[in-house]
C-alpha cells in the first residue's frame, strides 16, 4: 500500500487519472481474447495451455493487466474525498469481485484504525500505457486480518447509483491451485505501485521458496524474487497457466518481516520535493512474499455462498474482526434514546460529569435466539462485557447499547463499544467517543492549516504555540520557556493542526508560528462567547 497526501473533490480530480469526476458514468470494457471463457475468465484453454510451463504471451500479459485494478482508499471531507492511499486488487469474478490484502481495504483489521477508510474507489485498465479510469466504488464483504486478505464486491457507480453484480459481467482471472507450485516455478506480478508512476507494472521472476507461520502451516508464505514495491499490495501474482497463485503482500521482506530496503523516491506530501517529510517507499530487490491464494479461497467461498465469514486464527490486538449476515451499523451516542431505541439529541463526545453514554445502531440480518456479545472499553480497559439472546426483529433502524455507573459520573476517558455475532463472538461493528476534556459553553476547540504564502502548499512540522494568558510572545521569543507554554501543535503532512488544549472563551491568548525557513508569524486569539465551538485558523508563512 502506497500512501497519498493530496486532498481531491469531484470537480477537481486530475492529480490521479482524473480521480472520480463527479460527471464521469461508469463503463465497463469489453476485450476480446481467445484464451477467455464466455463469462470473461482467463483460463487454461488451448490457446493458453500451449504456452504454460514456458511464458506468458504479449497478448495474455494485457488481458491479465485489464483484470488487475486500482484500488484507492478515501476519507470523506467537508471538501470532498480525501486520498489516504491506494492498492491494487485482482477481478476473481464476473459480478465484480476482487481479491486484495486486508490493509488495503480495511486497515482496522490489521490494528491501524486510524487508516480506516470511508469509501474505496475502483480504477479499470483500459490501456497499459494510461493510467486506470476511476469506474466504481466497492465494500468489503469479507476480511481476515492474521491472513492480511480481503473480498471486496463492486456495488455502486461513481454518482453513488447502486449495481446489480449480476448485471457487470466483468473479466477476471481464474483461481489457481498454489500447492502445486515449486521451486523455481515462474511467477509474474500486476498492480500499481507508487515508483512506478500511475500507470500498472509487470514483473516477473521465480518462487524462491516458502515460509511458515503458526498456526496457518508449511505454506503460509510464497518467497519469490519478483520485484514488489509499495502500492502492489494486493494485487496480482499468477503462474504459467495465467491463474492466481498469490496475493503481493510484504515487499523487500527480512527475516523477520522487517522491511530492508524503504527509499523516499516519490512526493508522497506532494510538496514539488523529495526530502525527509515524504514517506519512504518500500523498493524490491530482496526477497519478497505473497499470501497464497488457496488461503484466500475460504473467504470466497463465504461471500458466494452468502454466509458469513469469520477469521479461524488468532486475534490481532485483542480484536477479532469478520464479515457475516449479522450487519450493526453505528448511528450516533446519545445520553439516552426514546421509546423506539432512538438517539436522543445525537452528540459526538460527552462532557465530564455524564453519567450515562449510550450507542445506538442500526442493524440487519439477525436471527432470534441467536447469540449475540458486547464489551465496553475505557481507555483500552474492559470495564463491562458480557451476552444475550437476541429477541428482535430481523432487522431496524435503532437499536441502543449503554453504560451507566449507578447514577454516578462516568470517568473521563475514551470509550469505544464492540459488538460480537456467531459462535466465537467476532466483533461486527464497534463505536467510539470520548468523556471529558470536551467542549463546554466556555470553551472551544482550535485547528486549521499552515502554508507557504508564495506557493499556496502545505508546511509540515511547523509549530503552532500558544502561551498562557498574560505571557507576551514578543519577549517569550527573546527567552522561550516550556513553562509558559499553555499548549501546541505540530502541522502534519497536509499542514494541518489541532490543538489538544481547549481555549477559554474571553481570555487573551498571544501566540506564535514556527517553521524552519519562514518568518515567524506572531499575534494573540481572544474569543467570544458569539464564536462557535470549533474554530479554524489558516495562516500563510512568508519566507
Amino acid at each position: 500500500m502506497q500512501r497519498i497526501k493530496y486532498l481531491v473533490t469531484f470537480g477537481l480530480l486530475l492529480l490521479i487519472a482524473l480521480w472520480f469526476v463527479g460527471s464521469r458514468t461508469a463503463s465497463v470494457p469489453v476485450y476480446a481474447d481467445s484464451a477467455i471463457s464466455a463469462d470473461g475468465a482467463l483460463s487454461l484453454t488451448t490457446a493458453w495451455a500451449q504456452s504454460a510451463g514456458t511464458t506468458l504471451t504479449s497478448d495474455q500479459r494485457q488481458q491479465l493487466a485489464k483484470r488487475t485494478v486500482q484500488i484507492v482508499m478515501l476519507q470523506d471531507t467537508e471538501d470532498g474525498y480525501f486520498i489516504i492511499g491506494a492498492g491494487s486488487g485482482t477481478l476473481i469474478s464476473p459480478t465484480g469481485l476482487i481479491l486484495t490484502n486486508a490493509h488495503v481495504a480495511s486497515p482496522k483489521t490489521v490494528g491501524v484504525p486510524e487508516d480506516e477508510p470511508d469509501a474505496l474507489g475502483i480504477a479499470l485498465l483500459t490501456n497499459e500505457d494510461e493510467p486506470p479510469v476511476p469506474t466504481f466504488f466497492a465494500s468489503v464483504v469479507a476480511v481476515d486480518g492474521y491472513l492480511d486478505l480481503a473480498v471486496l464486491q463492486i456495488d455502486q457507480n461513481l454518482d453513488g447509483s447502486a449495481i446489480r453484480p449480476t448485471d457487470l459481467a466483468l473479466p477476471y482471472v481464474a483461481m489457481g491451485n498454489s500447492d502445486d507450485l515449486h521451486l523455481g516455478d515462474n511467477v509474474y506480478i500486476f498492480g500499481f505501485p507508487g515508483i512506478g508512476g500511475d500507470t500498472i507494472t509487470f514483473t516477473r521472476g521465480t518462487i524462491a521458496g516458502f515460509s511458515s507461520q503458526d498456526p496457518i502451516g508449511n505454506r503460509a508464505w510464497i518467497k519469490t524474487d519478483a520485484t514488489i514495491a509499495g502500492g502492489n499490495s494486493g494485487g496480482l501474482a499468477v503462474s504459467d497457466a495465467g491463474s492466481i497463485v498469490g496475493v503481493p503482500t510484504r515487499a523487500s521482506s527480512g527475516a523477520n518481516g522487517q522491511i530492508t530496503d524503504c527509499r523516499v523516491v516519490q512526493d508522497t506530501n506532494g510538496d514539488g520535493s523529495l526530502d525527509d517529510r515524504d514517506n519512504c517507499i518500500p523498493i524490491g530487490g530482496f526477497i519478497n512474499a505473497l499470501r497464497p491464494v488457496n488461503l484466500a479461497k475460504a473467504l470466497i467461498r463465504a461471500v458466494e455462498a452468502g454466509s458469513g465469514y469469520g477469521s479461524p486464527y488468532p486475534t490481532l490486538g485483542g480484536v477479532t474482526t469478520t464479515s457475516g449476515q449479522q450487519q450493526f451499523q453505528f448511528e450516533g451516542w446519545s445520553e439516552s434514546a426514546d421509546n423506539q431505541g432512538c438517539a436522543v439529541n445525537v452528540v459526538s463526545t460527552f462532557p465530564s460529569g455524564t453519567t450515562r453514554v449510550t450507542a445506538v445502531f442500526s442493524y440487519a440480518g439477525l436471527t432470534e435466539g441467536e447469540t449475540l456479545g458486547y464489551a465496553w472499553l475505557i481507555d483500552g480497559e474492559s470495564v463491562a462485557e458480557g451476552t444475550f439472546e437476541w429477541d428482535g426483529d430481523a432487522s431496524g433502524s435503532c437499536y441502543p447499547f449503554w453504560l451507566e455507573n449507578g447514577g454516578k459520573s462516568l470517568p473521563d476517558g475514551e470509550y469505544v463499544l464492540l459488538l460480537g455475532a456467531g459462535e466465537e463472538l467476532r466483533v461486527v461493528a464497534q463505536a467510539e467517543t470520548q468523556v471529558g476534556g470536551v467542549v463546554s459553553a466556555d470553551t472551544i476547540q482550535m485547528s486549521g492549516t499552515i502554508t507557504d504564502a508564495e506557493t499556496g502548499k502545505a508546511i509540515a512540522g511547523a509549530l503552532v504555540i500558544v502561551l498562557q494568558p498574560g505571557v507576551d510572545v514578543g519577549t517569550w521569543l527573546d527567552a522561550p520557556d516550556l513553562d509558559t507554554i499553555y499548549t501546541f501543535a505540530e502541522t502534519d503532512a497536509r499542514g494541518g493542526y489541532f490543538l489538544p488544549e481547549l481555549l477559554a472563551r474571553d481570555v487573551r491568548y498571544e501566540a506564535v508560528v514556527l517553521a524552519d525557513g519562514y518568518l515567524d508569524e506572531t499575534g494573540y486569539l481572544e474569543f467570544s462567547t458569539d464564536d462557535p465551538d470549533s474554530m479554524t485558523i489558516n495562516v500563510a508563512l512568508s519566507r
